[in-house]
């Protein structure tokens, strides 16, 4: 039986060639992991983009006594391998556990946009409208199609009643902690 020395790396890419770094260095046989998330546009509910989870890095998996390893410096995409001192450093396997744990079969994690209603007391920028930009304090939904708002003009505070489609929704994203 064959042990695995293989340890994962980290990889310094050019500006935006994540995507090109990992297929040349995965065409050299290296195995590799770029870890993406696709957020779900604002203005665009239902379409998405999609992005490096650490822009300008990558992981490679090496075994350091057999993989010839001194051409990743030379793969076009690639910047340098990362270094601390003059070593190469592994990366921790809890820390590619934990990341592998959290994407899908194509090394993607959905972030997804979460539209709620403002509560009473919240704080809010006025999307569109008279008042587009001004800062507001919600108070309450007054029908289907309007919102009380409370805001301050030349130092005086005022309540007024606004389109609701003026403020738009709350909008979060899932968080995701490391």
């Amino acid at each position: 039986m064959e042990i695995d020395n293989s340890k994962w790396f980290l990889v310094y890419t050019k500006a935006r060639e994540e995507e090109r770094a990992k297929r040349n260095l995965q065409n050299q046989g290296f195995t590799t992991f770029l870890p993406m998330i696709s957020y779900e546009k604002i203005k665009k509910p239902s379409s998405f983009s999609l992005k490096a989870m650490f822009p300008r890095y990558l992981f490679v998996k090496l075994n350091l006594e057999q993989d010839i390893w001194s051409n990743i410096r030379s793969t076009r995409g690639v910047s340098h391998l990362v270094v601390f001192g003059n070593k190469l450093t592994a990366v921790p396997c809890s820390v590619m556990e934990f990341l592998k744990s959290k994407v899908d079969d194509q090394d993607i994690i959905k972030q997804r946009v979460k539209r709620q209603l403002f509560q009473k007391g919240e704080k809010l920028v006025i999307k569109d409208g008279v008042f587009k930009g001004k800062e507001a304090t919600f108070l309450t939904k007054i029908g289907k199609e309007r919102v009380r708002i409370l805001l301050k003009l030349m130092n005086e505070s005022i309540i007024a009643e606004v389109p609701d489609h003026d403020i738009g929704p709350k909008i979060t994203l899932d968080t995701f902690k490391l």
